[in-house]
């Protein structure tokens, strides 16, 4: 070779070289960016939140970011020493290498859900991304995403055991439920419903919700529920629908929408078989209604009627009587009887299968080849025209039968059931109940019309005897008390006081009666009254005290305390018990003393709660009869009457005046040593006043009348008399009327300042004088006052004298000054 090819040969062989030079340098330099790619990749990498990695072929991890390290404990010396995927999926390796094998182009992803575990050794559910990386079109590896979806698996777990809990929910539910899709297809039925309409879960699904449940002859009135619910309505209705084989009842119907975003997504149908409530809801309207006749209607022969009418709504009523059975002459009365073939109002009741359900006390559901076998063994003997089948149950009320109710039919056997009978007998006691509670109301209806009339009776006779009575008492004590005016000579003075004693003393019995008999009825009314307390006892003391002195008997007051000075209530009926219990005392006792005190138990600002003891050294009172002398007409022993004297009301006029006042009453007594009342009472308390602000006392003078005309319409010449004395006596000019229409005629002609009315008179009565009076179209007449002079005491009187308008009333006998201070009162 020359040195020409050598020189050739070497000149290729540099320029090869160079070439492999430049290729060396292209790689190294292509190896420097992928290293610089791979860097920043690295870099990139750790500032994401997610966890990324890189693994080879071979399933070793060449990278992994900060936040995979640090989410699988592992530290970058550990990476460093070679971690496989074999260690972090340890289960699910060979499933994890498959995955990636089939990853065969660029572009594809891989998303799993592997369980990776942890360096701790805790496993932790993630989900994964991966996609191959390449070079030179070949794959080099795998890149991918890691996510932890421990939260979310969490959440998945929560919302499966919501589900179960709630399709247990659901089928638990006695409502039968079922989920319908906006086209009215059933997506979901619960238990209940397959039991309610008989249709399974594989049968109802898909299906239209009704054409499963509803009627043929309802659908056009049916609830469509995916049509007709919104977000905001809820349909509630109750209606009929049908089960699988055609059965209809009565169900509640509730159609919801079931909405998400305010969007519908579902409805949603809930179905409750009412019928037995519709039925026990019918049976307790039927129940009501015959009860309510029962009460309302007045005669008993219309209840029945009403029951049929009722019974209508469950039976047909076409062949249905009533049979009330009169256990002394064996006869069955039918106050109701409607049948088809036959009628009867009354049959004896013996063998007849009316009278066999009674005698049995048994309800019987009968076809008619068992009542033939009954006939055939002689047990009934069948009346009126045969029946298919008969139904009955006795009528029983607080364990006694009263009778039957009975329903047949001429057609069809089978027209009513074992159940009818249950029903019927269940109403059957409900109107038995009724008729006797119609029958107890006519006979208390009927008892209260004759105590009423017995109590008017009483009560007209005890106005009638008030009227009676005080009229000649009024004369007796009227007259009285005009000798006592006229100076009587002092031998004639003892009679003239002993027969005033014996009028007041008779005019006493008759106002314990009286008065009693105005506290049985209910009508005493209290008035409430300022007064001195102190000026009421030194009274009293003055009244007893010349009693007691006569009889040599002690006698005190005991102020015990600090005691109001002024009180509210009514000193006349404090009076009227502290009277009745100081006369006991004074009767019976011999010889000892009589004392009252008085003490106060309690006090607040406006009421003052006093106690009033009254005390003797009489015969006292046996224990066992302690109790009863407190009843009307009682005493301590039977020759108490014979002995002493009174009515035996006294008492128990004082225990009911202090009981109506809101008091309390007893007595402690020991026989041979004497008794202890003890009552308290409640007053209210006025203000304080001093000595000359109390009203002055009554005085003895009777002027300021002079010159007074006064007409005195009175019937009575001894009554009037005696008023006339006393009137003229006081300077009135005084004009008589014998009656009411006299009166009348008198005030046309004169005028007067004031009428003296008496209430009872002939001809026409001070009453109906008033009303003409008060009527009348002249001022001078209607406005003229008037006062009532009465012997009757009784309530509809006062109530009478309310509803007039009369100014005042004295009552017969009257007391001089009583007649003063009311005609000074009222007159012109």
């Amino acid at each position: 070779m020359d040195y020409k090819e050598k020189y050739e040969e070497l000149k290729e062989k540099n320029r090869q070289l160079e070439k492999e030079l430049e290729t060396l340098r292209s790689k190294i330099e292509e190896r420097d960016d992928i290293s610089r790619q791979v860097l920043i990749f690295e870099k990139f990498a750790d500032m994401l939140p997610e966890m990324v990695y890189e693994v080879d072929l071979s399933g070793k991890i060449l990278f992994a970011n900060k936040r995979s390290l640090e989410f699988l404990g592992y530290s970058k010396e550990d990476l460093a020493k070679g971690i496989h995927t074999s260690e972090i999926f340890p289960e699910n390796y060979k499933q994890m290498i498959e995955k990636l094998r089939e990853l065969t182009a660029q572009g594809q992803v891989s998303s799993n859900e592997y369980t990776a575990k942890k360096k701790d050794g805790s496993t932790v559910p993630i989900l994964t991304y991966t996609f191959a990386t390449y070079h030179n079109d070949k794959i080099t590896g795998y890149r991918g995403v890691v996510t932890d979806i421990s939260r979310q698996k969490k959440y998945e777990d929560q919302i499966k055991r919501e589900k179960a809990f709630l399709e247990h929910l659901i089928d638990s539910i006695p409502e039968a439920i079922c989920l319908i899709d906006l086209g009215g297809k059933i997506t979901m039925i619960n238990r209940e419903f397959t039991n309610l309409f008989g249709y399974t879960a594989e049968e109802a699904l898909g299906k239209d919700i009704d054409d499963l449940v509803v009627p043929e002859d309802l659908k056009s009135d049916a609830i469509h529920i995916s049509s007709s619910t919104s977000p905001s309505n809820t349909e509630i209705r109750q209606t009929i629908r049908k089960d699988k084989y055609g059965n209809k009842f009565d169900v509640s119907v509730i159609a919801t929408s079931i909405t998400l975003n305010n969007e519908i997504i579902a409805n949603l149908g809930i179905y409750r078989n009412i019928s037995v409530e519709k039925k026990h809801q019918l049976l307790q309207e039927i129940l009501y209604n015959i009860s309510s006749v029962a009460l309302n209607q007045f005669d008993i022969e219309n209840i029945y009627p009403a029951i049929v009418n009722e019974l209508s709504k469950i039976w047909d009523t076409n062949n249905f009587f009533i049979a009330l059975y009169d256990k002394t002459n064996d006869m069955l009365s039918l106050p109701f009887f409607a049948d088809e073939k036959d009628k009867f109002y009354e049959i004896p009741a013996k063998n007849t299968i009316t009278a066999w359900v009674i005698n049995h006390n048994k309800s019987v559901l009968l076809k008619e080849q068992d009542l033939k076998v009954l006939e055939d063994n002689g047990e009934i003997d069948l009346v009126g025209t045969p029946c298919k089948v008969w139904m009955g149950v006795p009528l029983k009320a607080d364990e006694e039968i009263i009778g039957a109710i009975c329903l047949q039919d001429y057609h069809n056997e089978n027209k009513f059931t074992q159940e009818d009978v249950y029903l019927l007998e269940f109403i059957a006691n409900q109107i038995a109940i009724a008729i006797q509670r119609r029958t107890m109301l006519d006979n208390l209806i009927l008892a209260r019309q004759k105590a009423e009339e017995a109590a008017q009776s009483k009560q007209q006779f005890m106005s009638t005897m008030s009227h009676e009575i005080r009229t000649p008492l009024n004369e007796v004590i009227g007259i009285t008390n005009l000798l006592l005016q006229g100076n009587p000579r002092e031998d004639q003075m003892d009679y003239i006081k002993t027969l005033r004693f014996s009028g007041n003393h008779l005019l006493a019995l008759v106002n314990d009666v009286l008065d009693y008999n105005k506290m049985e009825s209910g009508k005493i009314v209290f008035e409430e009254t300022l007064f001195n307390l102190s000026d009421f006892l030194n009274n009293i003391m003055r009244s007893y005290s010349y009693r007691s002195r006569d009889k040599n008997l002690g006698f005190e007051i005991i102020k015990d305390g600090d005691l109001p000075l002024n009180v509210i209530g009514d000193p006349i009926r404090l009076n009227q018990i502290l009277s009745n219990l100081l006369s006991n005392a004074l009767k019976f006792t011999r010889e000892g003393n009589i004392s009252v005190t008085i003490r106060e138990l309690e006090r607040s600002i406006n009421q003052s709660k006093l106690e009033f003891v009254i005390k003797d050294t009489g015969i006292g009172i046996p224990k066992d009869r302690q109790r009863l002398i407190f009843d009307s007409f009682t005493q301590a022993s039977a020759d108490t009457t014979r002995y002493f004297g009174g009515t035996g009301l006294g008492l128990a006029i004082c225990k009911k005046l202090v009981d109506l006042q809101g008091g309390e009453i007893s007595v402690d007594s020991e026989p041979g040593k004497g008794s202890t009342f003890r009552f308290f009472l409640s007053f209210g308390i006025a203000e304080e006043k001093s000595s000359q602000d109390q009203p002055p006392e009554q005085s003895d003078d009777y002027s300021g009348l002079e010159g007074k005309r006064v007409l005195v319409a009175e019937d009575n010449k001894i009554n009037f008399f005696v008023a006339n004395k006393f009137l003229v006596g006081w300077g009135i000019i005084v004009t008589h009327a014998e009656n009411g229409r006299i009166a009348l005629e008198m005030l046309e002609r004169e005028e007067f300042d004031l009428i003296i009315m008496d209430l009872h008179m002939p001809v026409m009565d001070g009453i109906e004088a008033t009303i003409i009076i008060r009527k009348s179209d002249n001022p001078a007449i209607r406005d003229i006052p008037i006062v009532a002079l009465t012997a009757a005491i009784m309530s509809e009187s006062h109530d009478k004298i309310d509803d007039l308008n009369i100014n005042d009333y004295v009552l017969k006998p009257f007391k001089p000054r009583d007649l003063f201070d009311k005609i000074s009162k009222h007159i012109r």
